[in-house]
């Protein structure tokens, strides 16, 4: 077995696809699955039907998922800056891979009735740069300035 998964994806040619067709002929299943339903600003819902002649099982499926990240893994970076006081700065270089929650279910096929997968957050600080800036005390005050 390799790590390579065939599917034959099917949809629409409509700007408002409501649904795909899925063929996977290594398990022998074929789905039907609605476009993603927006249940909440953050929450997405999909659910569908197949049937798997292997098996010969049909049932339904469903799959809760977040619109804040991408299928797979997500990454973050980024530069943030303290002030600890005048003329002394800390910039952090900071990144993230995360891999949101996601839960799914079925019924009538070989997968969970519920199935969670709870997510996964790495983090790494993979810079800090202190910056000293040097001011000159006789600029900023009006009136100090000798010539």
């Amino acid at each position: 077995m390799n790590d390579y998964h065939a599917k034959l994806v099917l949809k629409p040619l409509a700007y408002e696809r409501r649904w795909k067709f899925i063929y996977e002929p290594l398990h022998q299943d074929v789905q039907l699955v609605s476009k993603k339903i927006p249940i909440t600003k953050f929450l997405n819902l999909q659910v569908g039907v197949g049937h798997n002649f292997q098996l010969h099982a049909t049932g339904w499926k469903w799959k809760l998922t977040t619109c804040l990240g991408g299928d797979g893994v997500s990454r973050i970076r980024n530069k943030t800056s303290l002030g600890l006081s005048p003329g002394v700065d800390f910039r952090f270089g900071w990144r993230a891979d995360y891999v949101l929650p996601e839960i799914t279910g079925a019924l009538g096929t070989d997968a969970p009735l519920f199935n969670m997968n709870s997510g996964r957050l790495q983090a790494s600080l993979d810079r800090i740069e202190a910056i000293f800036t040097n001011y000159d005390t006789t600029q900023l005050i009006p009136g100090t300035a000798t010539s």
